[in-house]
């Protein structure tokens, strides 16, 4: 959105945030890509769980919002505690003209108020959605056309969520079944708050057997190097229990590969199951390969790696998510 004189027209954005990653990640890959076109001034308002609504007036500018020379002002959050303060805000700012109110994920409750929800298709299952949602794939992250560097590869570990137990045994021997089978590559394994301090411990004791991987634990400053080697990498392992992960890695070019967390006889018996469908059916399309480990009758354990679709395009989900807010940020102007 450009003014008559190809200038950037000036949008000022109230982002309502919690205190998750997975969401922030996702506000702000949309934000990049909104500030393409748009000149935008972010104000972050932090809503913990339950809060009140006394702390708009100490964030909100001391002039009030219609008297400023904004084009627009957006309102904009994910996550269950934001959404009740954006729709807050927008009823205390309804007599400002220009104002759009966004929210990101699925609300629980009074989604009809929002000008936009932007949410995962599988929170949309119904063919036939509300005529204010747009449902994108899987989660927001920024696209990477950055081409990986041969040989390079990465490890990304989450841990037990409440879509999937998470058997730390398991995931180790997958750990060393790719190391032993990918000699050449270098890989960067990384975990995070929720992995087993068990299955760390294992990853580290590997040193002794296998010289081609670096482990970097999500408290050392080096972890802040993950979103680089993961567009930079031409073999992706991740975990499913982080739908968020996948889909990162899925934006990125290389091969992303589905690790196996869960005993089989277990898998059937919890977990979300639409999250579960939405890993399943990347898994059917050939979008993620998938490494699981079988165990015959004698006893023995089998690792199978099944391989994706060749030279896929990254996912561009944050770009069509951005181009459809756009849309209502033009016909406000």
């Amino acid at each position: 959105m450009f003014a008559e004189n190809g200038e950037k027209v000036f949008m000022h954005v109230y982002w309502f945030q919690d205190s998750k990653i997975g969401h922030l990640n996702q506000v702000q890959a949309l934000l990049d890509d909104l500030s393409k076109e748009n000149e935008l001034v972010i104000t972050k308002i932090h809503c913990p769980e339950r809060s009140i609504f006394d702390w708009l007036k100490s964030f909100l500018p001391s002039a009030p919002i219609e008297n400023q020379q904004d084009s627009l002002t957006l309102l904009i959050g994910a996550g269950h505690s934001t959404y009740p303060q954006i729709l807050k805000t927008q009823k205390a700012l309804k007599q400002t003209s220009n104002l759009l109110s966004v929210a990101i994920l699925k609300p629980s409750f009074n989604a009809n108020a929002f000008d936009l929800i932007c949410a995962p298709e599988h929170d949309y299952p119904s063919t036939k959605k509300p005529n204010n949602v747009y449902a994108f794939k899987g989660s927001l992250a920024t696209t990477s056309l950055i081409e990986p560097t041969p040989n390079k590869g990465i490890i990304g570990l989450g841990g037990s969520s409440k879509h999937y137990e998470f058997d730390d045994g398991l995931v180790s021997k997958q750990i060393e079944y790719v190391l032993t089978t990918h000699p050449h590559h270098h890989f960067h394994i990384y975990n995070s708050r929720r992995t087993p301090s068990v299955l760390s411990q294992a990853i580290k004791d590997m040193t002794e057997e296998f010289q081609n991987f670096t482990f970097i634990d999500f408290e050392s400053p080096e972890a802040k190097s993950f979103q680089e080697d993961l567009q930079t990498s031409e073999l992706k392992f991740v975990t499913p229990d982080s739908s968020n992960l996948v889909f990162e890695a899925l934006s990125c070019k290389g091969k992303t590969y589905v690790m196996q967390i869960e005993r089989l006889v277990r898998s059937k018996k919890s977990g979300s199951t639409k999250i579960r469908n939405a890993i399943n059916a990347l898994v059917a399309n050939h979008q993620v390969g998938t490494l699981t480990v079988n165990t015959p009758t004698q006893g023995l354990k089998v690792h199978a790696m099944e391989h994706p679709v060749a030279e896929l395009e990254p996912l561009a989900e944050v770009e069509k998510t951005a181009y459809v807010i756009q849309g209502l940020i033009n016909n406000k102007i």
